[in-house]
């Protein structure tokens, strides 16, 4: 075979396999909205956060609690320190930079099934609350004053990746041979 032939056979390959490389959308978490979570003593829950699967992470938390007769609400931004996000359980606080979380308000978010990077409906289990840490790591509640979640769900709705398409693989593909062929009749 030719240097001509090879390179030919080459870059003809390499157009097949940016033709055949499926479009695909990564999925980096799912955007979790909590709806219907209702406290014992009256108060609710709203808001969201993400949560990805494949690494245990959660991010963009943004979750309110109203008053009701036990306590008096809260907003959540983040993950508490004290403990490692599982798939079917997600403690927040409202500040997790904070040096001591002693008595800051934190909220368990216990579900009846795990959370899956495929997204869903996913009921609250009836463990989870919102109460106070005990410690300045917040490793451990303060039970004097917890109230716990009676109803609600959270649904889940992937955050997509946009992935190159298809099209767009074949046009670089093209453009490479394009330039190949250009460079190749100049130094002919």
């Amino acid at each position: 075979m030719s240097k001509g032939t090879f390179r030919v056979a080459t870059r003809v390959l390499i157009v097949l396999v940016l033709f055949c490389v499926p479009s695909i959308a990564l999925a980096d978490g799912v955007s979790w909205s909590l709806s219907g979570v209702t406290f014992d003593d009256g108060g609710t829950a709203s808001g969201s956060f993400v949560y990805d699967a494949s690494t245990s992470t959660v991010s963009s938390v943004n979750v309110v609690t109203t008053s009701g007769t036990t306590f008096v609400g809260a907003t959540y931004t983040g993950v508490n320190p004290g403990f490692t996000p599982l798939s079917f359980d997600i403690v927040l606080v409202p500040n997790p930079s904070l040096a001591d979380l002693t008595g800051t308000f934190v909220l368990d978010l216990s579900f009846a099934d795990s959370l899956t990077n495929a997204g869903g409906t996913v009921s609250l289990a009836g463990l989870g609350g919102e109460y106070t840490c005990a410690d300045s790591g917040c490793t451990s509640p303060n039970l004097d004053v917890y109230r716990l979640m009676t109803t609600g769900s959270v649904v889940g709705t992937p955050v997509a990746t946009p992935e190159p398409s298809v099209l767009l693989l074949l046009g670089v593909g093209l453009a490479v041979l394009v330039g190949a062929s250009k460079r190749r009749l100049l130094q002919v």
